[in-house]
């Protein structure tokens, strides 16, 4: 067994010491969210270097009641601000996100399940239920046009319903546990106890306290289905929790792709006993459905449905691959994951590299992030570029190749014609996005990269590959939203 998967099994231990404490089911930390919690890392290096102890985080504490404090306030404007009266019973519940693209020119759209509540809403009585905390995003939410049929999640709340779910905050989110554990002979029950005061300190559970109170007033309006997007997070696993035994369908789509560093998309066989789950996990494709079986314990059925966030080319359900265009043009793209801290290490990494070369460096930020959090993250050559919107029709004429890390937009690249590549500079692939993938080299260390600029300039970079391999395996890892998909949904429904 691994040091990860011996570290999956020790969180596994800790969350079943603290029993039915709801804190616990709240926990970022206790559902092995690492990408936002860090905690396997802290540890891995503690491993290493017994020095690297957790600090208190003094700063966070002092931060805590103003940060309390400016979240009642967005919560409480988004409640006022987007009241809601009345659902219609039997209602089908979509909880999504709500982010910058879903502002479209044509009004409000949902980024994650996009046709799928449309189509339904012929059928069945359909809420689209955008979820967010950004005053900035709301105030747009306030101004955009919206369907009669798209909500703010928050306006479920009322005042005494705020007051009650910060004081249940306040009062029981901040756990901690009393027994010793150790990792590979050395204990880490400091490193466990400091991620959970971080949990509480900076608000990290509290998305799960409100859903508590969210899926409780649903519960009264005695709703026939929640679909919402699944990433095994714990507010997910609150509102199976609050809608278990209460004759609600709850149904998981895994919309983003994933990597082995969210563990949370991989429960051990102790969380398939003690975490709650939704009755069916649908997939967007059969690679995605074949990697959670092989690396997670599920309990529940996990299906293929299909790929709600693509709208590239299909014929007879088969996606389309652009031909390569062969000729080199000296430009290439990096695309960003969402873990911020990569950013600065990798783009110093690319300026290493190619910062004396006439090859031009675009970077493709994570669409959850808009320019002004990252502008100033460093000073660029003058041949590097941040790019907000790329065209994705015109990605082979305009880029050699693509480079990425945990994210799917090296994966999309090849539909439209162009190789891509995952960068990790020591070659330590903890975030692997091509699963199953044999048809060439794509895991590039900073050796690689110097080696590809190298080709690049020289012009002996090779462009091509075989657009049916391609086809076969980007057929296996997303299946195309149909008519059949739309009908498979509503057999799910009943």
């Amino acid at each position: 067994m691994s040091l990860k998967q011996d570290y999956s099994e020790l969180i596994s231990e800790v969350m079943m010491c603290f029993g039915d404490n709801f804190g616990a089911l709240a926990s970022p930390t206790l559902s092995k969210q690492e990408t936002v919690t860090i905690l396997y890392k802290s540890i891995e290096d503690f491993l290493k270097d017994s020095s690297k102890k957790p600090a208190f985080p003094w700063k966070r504490l002092f931060e805590f009641i103003p940060r309390l404090l400016l979240v009642f306030i967005q919560v409480s404007y988004a409640s006022f601000r987007f009241r809601i009266q009345e659902i219609p019973s039997n209602a089908v519940i979509f909880r999504t996100w709500l982010v910058p693209r879903s502002f479209q020119k044509d009004g409000l759209a949902d980024d994650y399940f996009r046709q799928l509540p449309v189509d339904l809403a012929r059928v069945e009585n359909v809420l689209i239920s955008f979820t967010s905390t950004d005053l900035s995003l709301l105030k747009q939410f306030g101004s955009a046009r919206r369907s009669n049929n798209q909500i703010m999640s928050y306006g479920l709340l009322t005042l005494f319903d705020i007051i009650r779910l910060f004081l249940d905050y306040i009062f029981t989110a901040f756990i901690q546990t009393k027994k010793r554990y150790k990792l590979d002979g050395k204990d880490i029950t400091s490193f466990i106890n400091h991620s959970l005061l971080l949990d509480y300190l900076e608000l990290r559970s509290f998305e799960a306290y409100t859903e508590k109170y969210k899926c409780k007033k649903l519960i009264q309006y005695n709703i026939k289905a929640f679909i919402y997007v699944f990433e095994n997070q714990s507010w997910e696993k609150v509102c199976c929790y609050i809608f278990r035994n209460k004759g609600i369908r709850i149904i998981g789509y895994q919309s983003s792709g994933f990597s082995p560093v969210f563990l949370n998309f991989f429960p051990s066989q102790l969380d398939s006993e003690i975490h709650p789950m939704p009755d069916i996990l649908l997939t967007v494709g059969n690679h995605f459905r074949s990697y959670l079986r092989e690396n997670g314990h599920y309990r529940i059925n996990i299906k293929t449905f299909a790929a709600m966030r693509f709208s590239y080319p299909s014929v007879n359900g088969v996606y389309q691959i652009d031909t390569p265009y062969l000729q080199v043009i000296g430009r290439i793209l990096y695309a960003f994951p969402v873990q911020f801290e990569q950013y600065e290490p990798t783009i110093k990494d690319l300026i290493s590299v190619f910062k004396d070369s006439k090859i031009q460096v675009d970077l493709k930020f994570h669409p959850l992030y808009q320019l002004n959090d990252i502008k100033n993250i460093l000073s660029l050559p003058d041949n590097f570029s941040i790019v907000n919107e790329v065209n994705i029709d015109l990605l082979s004429k305009t880029y050699d190749c693509v480079l990425f890390n945990d994210n799917s937009f090296g994966i999309e690249a090849l539909l439209k014609g162009v190789k891509s590549y995952q960068y990790c500079k020591n070659i330590a692939f903890l975030d692997d996005r091509y699963f199953y993938f044999d048809l060439w080299k794509v895991n590039f260390s900073l050796d690689d990269v110097s080696q590809l600029k190298e080709k690049i300039e020289n012009c002996t970079y090779d462009k091509t590959f075989s657009p049916q391999a391609v086809s076969r395996y980007i057929n296996s890892m997303y299946h195309p939203y149909s008519q059949k998909s739309f009908n498979q949904f509503i057999y799910l429904l009943k």
